[in-house]
């Protein structure tokens, strides 16, 4: 998994969105049997907001050894609110019906506490997430994060009258 955020070129041709991680099937390692995995994608400090999250599915995931492994549900949270509070359920699965793209504009925040953003795949009945050989999905998201007065004044000298 990588994540890093975007340049300004970059944030004005991606509508907005300041980060992008990218997720793949070599980065799911569940090994159990109907269980999900959860990759941590981004650390969020006190005071961050998350101002809109997209996800687009770049490959399929699929386990190319088992048509029968059809779906591959993604959901894109918060640690403290909830596993899907800025994507919910998006199939990625080329077995199962993909949708490609997913947006939501719903401003997150500001958070009281530090969190993390994270994606969470879900596996099916009798299948593992480790089995799944191709697949790519990219995250962007927009964080909104406001200096404190002291890391906005760095350096400068501010005078009152």
């Amino acid at each position: 998994m990588i994540c890093k955020p975007l340049a300004t070129n970059e944030i004005a041709d991606n509508g907005g969105y300041t980060h992008i991680a990218s997720i793949t099937a070599d980065d799911l390692t569940t090994t159990t049997n109907n269980t999900s995995q959860t990759i941590l994608i981004a650390t969020l400090a006190i005071g961050d907001a998350i101002g809109k999250v997209a996800t687009r599915v770049k490959t399929n995931f699929a386990d190319a050894s088992d048509a029968a492994f059809n779906t591959t549900a993604i959901t894109v949270g918060d640690t403290a609110n909830a596993v899907n509070n800025h994507i919910t359920s998006q199939e990625t699965n080329t077995n199962g019906t993909v949708v490609v793209e997913k947006f939501s504009n719903t401003l997150v925040g500001p958070y009281t506490a530090a969190d993390k953003i994270a994606i969470t795949f879900n596996a099916m009945a009798a299948k593992k997430l480790s089995d799944i050989d191709v697949g790519e999905i990219e995250v962007l998201f927009q964080l909104q994060r406001i200096k404190t007065l002291e890391q906005a004044t760095a350096g400068r000298q501010i005078t009152t009258k």
